[in-house]
């Protein structure tokens, strides 16, 4: 049984007049959304709309739960000193505390559930028990003062309210409950119990998720404790329904539409639209904001979709990656007069499906700059904040431990460098895959070359660069494996390598070793960037749009070392 403080159940009793509320306000748009310019079949144009609509009396939080997003719309005109109250915890941090055992952060969860009333939570937090830290022992919200009741709102389903002592109107501190039915009674009982908020949009399948979950009795204030994945003895953290996450979001719902679906398709996830042209051609988007009373806004812009021009649109390497030297590393050039919004991926598990048994169990991802400071890492793709947005890129990967960033680049006209570093979690090794994306929707800045560096051994373990050529056109690209130039920057470089080219059919379609021995030599030194060594290997290909892959293999009595492939679009003279 938890050794925790006692916290008094909910009682009802007193009836009171309701006050007379604060009028709905309707959402204002705040900026108009600019006309637009797609690549036909590029990836889609991502607008977030809060950026151009706002709701006036109201705002909104998402509380992340294991069993999904809560999405709340806070009643702020409507009961001002209640939502600037949980803001306060929310603000404050109240809602999360370092655990002194553990040294993690504990966060508060859902300590009650009564099946067809409410669920309840902001109590607790889900620290451990010093003396035995595999289970939970709750500690309480440190409460700021109680806050004066604001009824007046009715406690209808889905609508959020502060749970308060028995016997006192105005005794509220930072617990909260989520009706799961129209409970009526609490609108007067004990003073009338404060509404201060609605879930919204698809959020209650959360809440009746939660309030599905088996509830087990371990004495006051936790007669009524939802647990998942439980058995039996005292819970750990992981069985409770924690809430490792608190945010800021709109509390508008958005829906859009095009007048012309075959040029350019709209939809909407969460707060972001996303537009994707479709064939050339020009459609109007329209977007309406809706808030929790119902009140919309609109407005409309045009999209003109032009020809995709022909460019390198993604590059994709897999090679053993181990510690120090051997991580797997790939370098890009962003070059343009506006910023570059990339996708660049880690992947391990996920190998398994093409037969890759010692893969890297747990990728971890870091984007430098020019100058090697890291600018953005990830580590399991879900829990990055921009989560949403990578599965609406569809590149979500399919194992959470790999890794994902999507981020906006600075360009130039003269080009900057960007590194992606892969390495294993607690230094681990295995067999892993880095990726880059191109995913701007309109004209502007191009990725002219990527490189990527990593060990080559034998067999199945070469290093393998695959990437797309994609665009109307063809595209001229010099691929290089490079070993011998290495040296000084790296311990055991790859003493002579081979490059072969194949089609996306596995055909091959060009094989070199030994630049200098290459029919096209003289064309390679006219690029300006031949290898810097006779041993190293250059093919030199006009390429229709398709998919390619490159495969570097050390060859005479040093077949291993770390090695490089780089692929360069050629700009046409």
């Amino acid at each position: 049984m938890f050794s925790v403080s006692r916290f008094l159940p909910i009682l009802f009793a007193a009836l009171f007049p309701l006050p007379v509320l604060a009028q709905n306000v309707p959402p204002e748009t705040t900026d108009t959304i600019p006309d637009a310019t797609l690549l036909e079949n590029a990836a889609a144009m991502v607008l977030p709309l809060p950026d151009y609509f706002e709701d006036p009396d109201t705002s909104g939080v998402r509380l992340t739960t294991v069993l999904g997003n809560i999405d709340l719309a806070l009643y702020d005109q409507r009961t001002p000193i209640t939502v600037a109250n949980f803001k306060n915890y929310i603000d404050s941090g109240r809602y999360f505390k370092i655990d002194p055992t553990t040294g993690e952060l504990a966060s508060s969860f859902v300590h009650r559930s009564v099946p067809e009333f409410v669920i309840q939570g902001g109590g607790f937090l889900s620290t451990v028990n010093p003396s035995d830290p595999m289970h939970a022992l709750p500690t309480q919200v440190t409460p700021f003062d109680p806050i004066m009741n604001e009824p007046g709102i009715s406690n209808t389903r889905g609508t959020i309210a502060m749970a308060k002592l028995a016997g006192d109107a105005n005794s509220a501190t930072s617990q909260w409950y989520i009706n799961l039915a129209d409970n009526l009674s609490l609108d007067t009982d004990n003073g009338g119990f404060t509404v201060f908020g609605h879930v919204i949009g698809e959020s209650m399948t959360a809440v009746d998720a939660i309030a599905a979950l088996p509830i087990y009795n371990f004495g006051s204030p936790f007669e009524a404790l939802p647990l998942r994945d439980y058995t039996s003895g005292l819970p750990t953290p992981e069985n409770l329904i924690t809430i490792p996450a608190i945010s800021y979001i709109s509390p508008l719902l958005f829906s859009a539409s095009s007048d012309h679906p075959d040029i350019a398709s709209a939809t909407v996830s969460g707060a972001n639209l996303l537009v994707t042209g479709k064939a050339l051609g020009t459609a109007t988007i329209t977007v309406t904001a809706t808030d929790v009373d119902g009140a919309q806004v609109s407005q409309s812009f045009e999209v003109e979709v032009v020809a995709n021009p022909v460019h390198l649109a993604n590059i994709s390497t897999r090679a053993v990656v181990g510690a120090g030297d051997d991580a797997l590393i790939g370098g890009f050039i962003v070059l343009g007069e506006s910023p570059k919004r990339v996708a660049v991926r880690a992947l391990g598990p996920s190998l398994a499906n093409a037969g890759i048994t010692d893969f890297l169990a747990d990728p971890t991802l870091e984007i430098h700059d020019s100058s090697g400071a890291t600018i953005a890492s990830n580590d399991n793709w879900q829990e990055a904040a921009n989560s949403q947005e990578v599965t609406d890129a569809g590149i979500a990967p399919t194992e959470p431990n790999e890794s994902t960033i999507i981020t906006t680049l600075p360009a130039t006209s003269s080009g900057v460098g960007y590194t992606a570093v892969v390495y294993g979690a607690d230094s681990s090794a295995g067999v892993g895959l880095v990726e880059i994306y191109d995913l701007d929707s309109g004209p502007g800045s191009s990725v002219l070359n990527i490189s990527t560096r990593s060990d080559v051994q034998t067999g199945d373990n070469v290093l393998i660069g695959g990437f797309i050529v994609f665009g109307e056109g063809s595209q001229e690209v010099l691929v290089r494996a490079i070993g011998p130039s290495l040296a000084g920057s790296v311990t055991d470089p790859l003493g002579d390598p081979t490059l072969t080219l194949y089609d996306a059919e596995g055909t091959q379609i060009d094989f070199n070793d030994n630049w200098e021995e290459s029919p096209e030599a003289e064309a390679i030194i006219a690029t300006t960037i031949p290898p810097n060594d006779p041993k190293e290997a250059a093919v030199l290909q006009t390429l229709a749009s398709g998919a390619y892959t490159a495969i570097v293999r050390g060859t005479g009595s040093a077949p291993t070392g770390t090695g490089l492939v780089e692929v360069y679009a050629l700009q046409s003279p």
